[in-house]
């Protein structure tokens, strides 16, 4: 590489003689002209070659590095986890799936040879994924009753209405001249009163900034809580306060009632629900629009055979599936009995069914003053020391029965 500058610094000088040499008229001759262009050429060579040689040389020298580091000697692991990893067990369990090779790493201040998995005494179990969200408690469905009704809103803490109470039809066919009949019309002023119906939740303040949708997942089942209760209170409450009078309270004297035990028909259970049918449709003037029933009463009534009157030979066949007959099946057959809804739901208790017309508001209206409404506070109790929060829903609520003919429980079903 020295020779290479010595004759670069060599060509410089040549190059500097002849420029210092000019001719007398500040021009150079053509010879001069070629001695320059043959000395640049003849340096730029030189510069060229130089710096191909310095450049292999960096090479070589940077290929000897590498070689060196590789011959050096790798550190052992640091920590017993890098060297179970770097063992040849492992190692082989990881690409061959091979087993029971024992190996040794160094590894200090101790080598590391217990078996990790269950049955040991330092097992570590396995990290377990687990599926996001809350698998909720199976409840039945707290939209099966209300949803059957039509609903109203008021600003009051009552729901009052005129119900016409006397319709006197005095309508004829009259001679001429002779005194038109005279009809009558009477009203009476009657309130539903609104109750109000309400459940809090006590949820730790963590819980809440922690768990995402912990807030949404509590306000939810607090609405089924309120929900549930609801229909509950619309089937049967007792109408004392602060409870809701519901359909089959004894109070409601005109609901149709009938005693399946006294009843005599042969269709048995299917035909008292007929019963109750026509009699909703002969006191009501309605046509009844859904059926409420307990899921055990519906299986017997999807079970049930009787006899039809008379003896086979008379041609009759004994013990039929009667509810062929009533309802009927199908490809996906609906729960519905001569032709209505049947809305099989533990809201009601077992052996009581009740038929009515409870859409459309012709018989009765749910009356909301206030929809479910949720409420958080920390002064409940101690909950403000204790970092709780307490997560209350709260509703105001009534039920306006208009006509209650339009509705026939059956009793002992």
């Amino acid at each position: 590489m020295s020779d290479y500058k010595e004759q670069i610094s060599k060509k410089r000088a040549e190059l500097k003689e002849v420029f210092d040499n000019p001719v007398e008229d500040g021009k150079y001759s053509a010879e001069q002209k070629n001695a320059i262009n043959g000395l640049n050429t003849e340096l730029a060579d030189l510069v060229d070659t130089a710096n191909l040689e310095k450049s292999k040389a960096k090479n070589e020298k940077a290929m000897d590095t590498e070689v060196y580091a590789s011959e050096e000697p790798q550190a052992g692991p640091t920590n017993i986890g890098e060297a179970f990893v770097k063992s040849a067990a492992y190692q082989n369990y990881k690409s061959d799936g091979v087993k029971g090779v024992d190996s040794t790493v160094g590894f200090s201040p101790m080598g590391y040879k217990t078996t990790l998995g269950a049955g040991t005494t330092n097992s570590f179990a396995p990290e377990v994924l687990r599926q996001p969200g809350i698998l909720e408690k199976a409840l039945r469905d707290p939209d099966a009753v209300i949803g059957l009704f039509d609903q109203i809103e008021t600003d009051q803490n009552s729901f009052a209405y005129m119900e016409e109470t006397t319709f006197t039809n005095a309508a004829a066919e009259q001679a001429e001249e002779a005194t038109t009949a005279e009809g009558a019309l009477d009203f009476t002023e009657q309130t539903a009163p609104i109750r109000k119906i309400g459940v809090f939740l006590p949820v730790t303040e963590e819980l809440l900034a922690d768990v995402s949708g912990i807030q949404g997942y509590v306000n939810s089942r607090l609405g089924t809580m309120m929900k549930l209760r609801l229909d509950s209170q619309l089937l049967s409450g007792d109408g004392t306060a602060p409870n809701i009078e519901g359909i089959l309270d004894a109070g409601k004297t005109n609901v149709d009632t009938i005693a399946y035990g006294s009843y005599s028909g042969e269709l048995k259970q299917l035909g008292a629900l007929y019963q109750a049918i026509t009699n909703i449709r002969t006191g009501g003037f309605v046509e009844p629009d859904a059926i409420i029933m307990h899921p055990n009463d519906w299986y017997q009534v999807v079970t049930s055979v009787s006899d039809f009157a008379g003896t086979s030979s008379a041609g009759y066949a004994a013990k039929n599936p009667l509810f062929v007959v009533g309802g009927g099946f199908g490809d996906a057959p609906q729960p519905r009995i001569w032709g209505i809804p049947v809305v099989p739901s533990s809201a009601i208790a077992e052996n009581t069914v009740l038929v009515g017309r409870f859409g459309g508001g012709e018989a009765a209206h749910v009356v909301m003053r206030q929809g479910i409404d949720l409420a958080v506070s920390d002064s409940h109790s101690d909950f403000f020391l204790k970092g709780k929060l307490a997560i209350r829903a709260t509703m105001r609520v009534g039920l306006a029965v208009y006509r209650q003919e339009a509705f026939s429980k059956i009793t002992s079903f």
